[in-house]
């Protein structure tokens, strides 16, 4: 049975919650997250939405699109599996909580402590240079009317849906093979892959992101967990849209050699954590036209 045939490891939000809240060191854990989530994404997305329309902003808008975007046909009712990435990683804690007990609670308290850093590192990213693509004047759908509506859309690159998914399958592996727990749960955590690959793709189905999206995030999380190397996210690209029959073969080739090109591009070989940030920053600054180029406040 392939991985992706596996049932997803579904222990519930509800249950996470409840163990979470039962133990002080979990629920500290799980509120030092919330508020870095809170922060990092919403709330700096929202000043720094406040301030462009004000014009008193002193950072760019960069429109992150390419033409290989249009490679990859539309579908905007992939929404639904777009906006399961969060409940990726809540049902598999609960899952593995589930089964494995308080002796879980450890892999929790470490899990989110790097979750919350996949928010905070990416935050310093659109800090320096804010990112977006166009999307439509009204909504799709009711699912996507959801997005449009609490999301500002100018924290593009690097894409936090897919340091998100990538982090949760490759950590979660990780922090199970250090428990002597990996080989065990082994049909889990692929599906959990099988996920993040459909969740990655969706992201260009719905229009959300760019190509260029995609490896400035893994070139992150290479930094976030340094165990996921070149070798890792170039295999896990290598998958994208590969059972997607509207991408001709040849047309996908390019969109995988010019994710490939970018990662090494902000992912250089030797490079330190800081020169990887300041790659994708670089990238940033250097990418076409900006949407918009404000005063200094």
């Amino acid at each position: 049975m392939r991985a992706s045939d596996t049932p997803l490891p579904k222990g519930g939000a509800a249950y996470l919650v409840m163990t979470v809240v039962a133990r002080w060191s979990t629920l500290r854990a799980a509120a030092s997250f919330a508020a870095t989530v809170i922060g990092r994404f919403f709330l700096d997305q929202y000043a720094h939405a406040a301030r462009l329309r004000k014009g008193s902003s002193p950072v760019r808008v960069k429109n992150v699109e390419h033409p290989l975007d249009a490679i990859i046909p539309i579908r905007y009712e992939a929404a639904r599996v777009y906006l399961t990435f969060v409940k990726l990683w809540m049902d598999a804690l609960g899952y593995f909580r589930h089964r494995l007990g308080k002796a879980f609670d450890g892999v929790v308290i470490e899990f989110l402590a790097g979750l919350g850093r996949c928010y905070s590192d990416a935050g310093s990213v659109y800090g320096r240079c804010l990112s977006t693509t166009r999307r439509p004047d009204t909504a799709p759908s009711l699912r996507l009317a959801f997005v449009y509506a609490v999301d500002p859309h100018l924290f593009c690159v690097p894409s936090l849906h897919v340091l998100v998914v990538c982090y949760t399958y490759f950590r979660l592996r990780e922090l199970l093979a250090a428990t002597g727990e990996a080989e065990r749960f082994g049909r889990e955590l692929g599906a959990l892959r099988s996920r993040a690959v459909e969740i990655t793709e969706s992201i260009l189905y719905v229009r959300q992101h760019s190509v260029n999206c995609i490896p400035t995030a893994l070139a992150m999380l290479s930094v976030i967990a340094p165990g996921y190397d070149e070798v890792e996210a170039k295999a896990f690209m290598a998958e994208l849209f590969a059972r997607e029959a509207e991408v001709e073969p040849g047309a996908r080739a390019r969109v995988l050699d010019y994710m490939t090109s970018l990662y090494d591009q902000v992912a250089p070989a030797g490079g330190s954590p800081e020169d990887r940030y300041n790659a994708i920053i670089d990238f940033l600054k250097a990418y076409g036209e900006p949407v918009l180029e404000l005063a200094e406040a």
